[in-house]
C-alpha cells in the first residue's frame, strides 16, 4: 500500500506521515419513512456521493502548508484529487467491471472507454446488454480507459507509482501488452510506457499531469469483456479488486492548531465529491 497524495493534477502532494484518522464512507443519501402501519419505505440518492475527513497530530511543517493552500484555495479553485492508499483501484466501479447504462454512449456507458488505434471496435454486448466489449481488427487494435470524473485522463503527479491490469479475457491472450500513455497539463502527449503481458508498472516522469491506461490484444479476435480491468496508484494492480472511481474533490472544512512543539501542527480536513472545480 503507498501514501496519500493530494493536490490538483500534475502537482498533488505525497504525504507520508499516516493519518491519526480516516474515514472515506460515501453519503448514501438514505431516508426512511415509516407509514402508520409500520412499514418503512427506503429512498436514496442514485449516485452515492464520496466524503473524506482526515487528520494529523504533529504534522510535518511542509505537508501542513500544503493542505492550509489547498483549504485556503491559494493557488485556484481545483478540482482537487486524493489518491487514497486504501482505494486498490482507482477506476470508476461500473467500469472496472466493464458494465455501463445500457444503451448509453456517455460516460455512464460507451465513452468510459476509447479505441485509441485506426482498428478496432468498442460496442456493447448482444448477449447482454450494459456490458461493453472490444473487438481486435488486427495486432495493432488498442483499447483506452477514460477517467469518467475529469476530461478523460487520469490525474497524476511526478514521481507516483503505477500500476494497471487489463481485463481478464485480454489476460488470457499470449499476444497481449498493457501500457501508459502520460500527458501534460494541457491533455498533449508527453511519453509511453508498455510491457508484455497482462501488467505494466511505471514511476509517473516529469512534466506528466494525466495518464491513460490501454491494452493491446496484439492478435485479431473477440469480441473481449472489458470486466477485470484494474488500474493501481502506489500499489501493483491485482485482478478483481472493485473499482473505488477517482472523482474529483474539494474543501469543505477544516482546522488547523499549532502542536507541541512547533512547528508542528495538528491539521483535520474534510473534503466531499464535487462535479466540477468549483464546487
Amino acid at each position: 500500500m503507498g501514501n496519500l497524495w493530494i493536490g490538483p493534477p500534475g502537482a498533488m502532494t505525497e504525504i507520508d506521515q499516516a493519518a491519526k484518522s480516516f474515514d472515506r464512507s460515501a453519503d448514501l443519501g438514505v431516508t426512511e419513512f415509516k407509514s402508520l402501519g409500520g412499514r418503512v419505505t427506503v429512498t436514496r440518492y442514485p449516485n452515492p456521493v464520496r466524503r473524506m475527513k482526515l487528520s494529523w497530530d504533529l504534522l510535518a511543517p511542509a505537508h501542513a502548508r500544503v493542505l492550509d493552500r489547498l483549504a485556503r484555495r491559494v493557488d485556484g479553485p481545483g478540482p482537487l484529487y486524493v489518491v487514497d492508499p486504501a482505494a486498490g483501484n482507482v477506476l470508476g466501479a461500473t467500469q472496472a467491471g466493464g458494465l455501463g447504462v445500457a444503451g448509453s454512449t456517455t460516460v455512464t456507458g460507451l465513452a468510459q472507454w476509447v479505441r485509441t488505434s485506426a482498428t478496432g471496435t468498442l460496442a456493447e454486448s448482444t448477449a447482454q446488454p450494459g456490458a461493453f466489449v472490444f473487438t481486435a481488427a488486427d495486432a495493432t487494435s488498442v483499447v483506452a480507459w477514460r477517467c469518467t470524473g475529469t476530461t478523460g485522463n487520469f490525474p497524476v503527479a511526478p514521481g507516483l507509482q503505477v500500476s494497471f491490469r487489463v481485463p481478464a479475457a485480454f489476460a488470457a491472450l499470449a499476444t497481449v501488452s498493457a501500457g501508459f500513455d502520460f500527458k501534460k497539463a494541457d491533455g498533449s502527449y508527453l511519453s509511453s510506457v508498455t510491457a508484455a503481458g497482462p501488467l505494466v508498472g511505471a514511476t509517473v516522469p516529469a512534466g506528466a499531469a494525466y495518464l491513460t491506461p490501454v491494452a493491446k490484444p496484439g492478435a485479431a479476435g473477440g469480441p473481449y469483456s472489458l470486466a477485470g480491468a484494474c488500474l493501481a496508484y502506489g500499489a501493483v494492480a491485482e485482478a478483481g479488486v472493485p473499482g473505488d472511481g477517482l472523482p474529483p474533490m474539494s474543501v469543505t472544512g477544516y482546522s488547523d492548531s499549532p502542536g507541541r512543539p512547533l512547528p508542528y501542527r495538528s491539521i483535520s480536513i474534510d473534503l466531499v465529491e464535487v462535479s466540477g472545480a468549483a464546487g
